[in-house]
């Protein structure tokens, strides 16, 4: 299990009182985090076989262009490995499993996009991908707020590297890994990895 800021597991309308909830009841009792990031994983994987089937010279543009900020790497074996990494992670109910900046840059290139294009589609293609919802658009910006806790690897390089180590301590850059992802290095499969929990991540709510 991935741990975000609240947690995914639970239905989105919960007694956690750090969620956010939108001003549509209807949605907040049909919207279901975890079903969202699910699909938009196994569809990832069609998009990821797509830049494999150009031709190799061009999957360094490709990337940019469909992966924003983790596709710096200009590596497909890259974007091949953490998508298969968080897939698994998602689906193992044994484990809490925490995340670095490389997990954090791709899900939200690939849920920024997932959500843009869902919002976008008919009505049709909507139910066809998340059927709970009934059609209804996803709250991007609340889901965002809600789940993620790390976005600065959208931190532009050049004022991420101008920097002092005090400096980035204060403005809260203390995400592992988050040097390597705004700097756009090929993580080590030790970076590529998830970390297991020591106890539980979230407080109970009563």
């Amino acid at each position: 299990m991935l741990v975000f800021k609240n947690n995914i597991y639970e239905p989105f309308l919960s007694s956690n009182t750090n969620v956010v909830l939108t001003p549509d009841e209807d949605y907040n009792q049909r919207f279901n985090p975890l079903h969202l990031i699910e699909v938009a994983l196994q569809e990832e994987k069609e998009v990821i076989a797509f830049i494999a089937r150009q031709p190799s010279p061009f999957w360094g543009e490709d990337l940019l262009q469909f992966y924003p900020y983790s596709g710096k790497t200009r590596s497909l074996t890259y974007i091949k490995q953490i998508c298969h990494i968080l897939e698994s992670g998602l689906g193992n109910f044994t484990l809490w499993q925490h995340m670095n900046s490389y997990h954090f840059s791709f899900l939200y290139d690939v849920l920024i996009r997932f959500i843009f294009n869902y919002n976008h589609d008919s009505d049709k293609e909507r139910i066809s991908q998340l059927p709970e919802l009934k059609a209804q658009p996803i709250y991007l910006e609340n889901f965002l707020k809600n789940y993620f806790f790390d976005w600065n690897f959208k931190t532009n390089e050049d004022h991420f590297n101008s920097l002092t180590q005090k400096q980035k301590r204060a403005l809260g850059f203390d995400c592992p890994y988050l040097f390597g992802v705004i700097n756009g290095l090929i993580p080590t499969r030790e970076e590529m990895s998830l970390t297991y929990s020591q106890d539980f991540p979230y407080s109970i709510y009563v």
